[in-house]
C-alpha cells in the first residue's frame, strides 16, 4: 500500500469546510477518540489494537480514502466487536455513502453499546439525528435532536442547532427553523454554517433583503466556496441584486461539485 502522508486527529473548533455532515463525523470520531466525550481506556492488548485501527481508519476517512477506512474500522472490530469509535466511524461511512441498512445496523449497534459501557453518546445521536433528518426520517432526528439539547453538559450545542434547524426546514416547519439558527448564532455569532443555512431559510420563506445580507455575510467568512455559491446562484435565480455571475463561478470553479450537479439539473434544493 502506498504510504500516505495523515493529519493528526484533533480536536476541531472551528469549520474547515462545509461538508457538514462529514464535518460532524469527524467531530463525532474526535470526540470518542480523544477524549473529548470522556470515553474510558481499558488496558487489554484487544481494546488498544482496535483504538489504533480506529484511529487509523479515522484519518484516513478525513483524507477521502473511504475504502481503506472501511477496511482499518473494520480490523478494529474483529480485535473488539464492542469497541464504540469503530461501530460509530463505520455508521458515519456508511451514512455519508447512503448505504442506510448499514448505518442504520452501526449507529444503533454504537448507541446500545454506549449506553451499556456508561459512555456519553449526545455527540453520537446528533450526527445520528442528523442522518435520520437526510434519510428522510426528519420527525425521528428532530426526536434525537430534541434530546441532545437537552443535554446541560453537552459543549456542542451549536451545532445540534444547526442540525435542529435544517432538519426542522425539511419537513417545512420555517419559524422553527429559523428560531434554532437564531440560537445558534445567539450562542455563536457569525458561526459560518449558521449564517448560511439562516439565508436559505430566508429565500425560502421570501425574506430576500435578509437572505441577501446573510448571503454577503457567509461570502466574506467563507469565500467562494460550493456550498456559498449554491446559495448565491439560488438569490440570482430569484432576481436578487449582487449576486450576478455566481452560478458561472460555480459552474467554472467547482464543476465537480454537487451544487454544479444540480445547477444541471435545475434541482433548486438547498440540503
Amino acid at each position: 500500500m502506498k504510504s500516505l502522508s495523515l493529519p493528526r486527529l484533533t480536536c476541531l473548533t472551528n469549520l474547515a469546510s462545509l461538508q457538514w455532515f462529514k464535518y460532524l463525523s469527524v467531530f463525532s470520531l474526535v470526540a470518542l477518540l480523544s477524549g473529548c466525550a470522556g470515553v474510558g481506556v481499558r488496558a487489554d492488548a484487544a481494546h488498544n489494537q482496535a483504538r489504533a485501527h480506529t484511529e487509523l481508519a479515522a484519518r484516513y476517512y478525513q483524507v477521502g480514502q473511504v475504502a481503506v477506512a472501511v477496511q482499518e474500522a473494520q480490523i478494529a472490530l474483529a480485535s473488539d466487536a464492542n469497541y464504540v469509535p469503530a461501530q460509530t466511524l463505520l455508521a458515519l461511512i456508511y451514512a455519508e455513502l447512503r448505504q442506510n441498512k448499514l448505518a442504520d445496523a452501526h449507529f444503533e449497534r454504537a448507541l446500545k453499546l454506549s449506553a451499556a459501557q456508561n459512555v456519553s453518546s449526545t455527540d453520537l445521536r446528533n450526527s445520528y439525528a442528523w442522518y435520520l433528518c437526510q434519510s428522510e426520517r426528519v420527525e425521528q432526528g428532530l426526536q434525537e435532536l430534541s434530546a441532545v439539547l437537552n443535554d446541560p453538559l453537552y459543549g456542542s450545542l451549536d451545532k445540534a442547532l444547526v442540525n435542529a434547524s435544517v432538519c426542522a426546514a425539511r419537513a417545512n416547519k420555517f419559524e422553527m427553523a429559523k428560531a434554532y439558527v437564531n440560537a445558534a448564532l445567539d450562542m455563536r455569532p457569525n458561526f459560518p454554517v449558521a449564517v448560511l443555512y439562516r439565508a436559505h431559510i430566508e429565500l425560502s420563506t421570501n425574506q430576500l433583503k435578509q437572505a441577501r445580507a446573510d448571503a454577503q455575510l457567509a461570502q466574506k467568512l467563507l469565500g467562494d466556496t460550493p456550498e456559498v455559491l449554491w446559495l448565491m446562484t439560488r438569490l440570482e435565480r430569484a432576481s436578487v441584486n449582487g449576486m450576478a455571475n455566481a452560478s458561472v463561478r460555480l459552474q467554472k470553479n467547482f464543476p465537480t461539485s454537487t451544487e454544479a450537479s444540480w445547477l444541471r439539473a435545475e434541482r433548486w434544493q438547498w440540503f
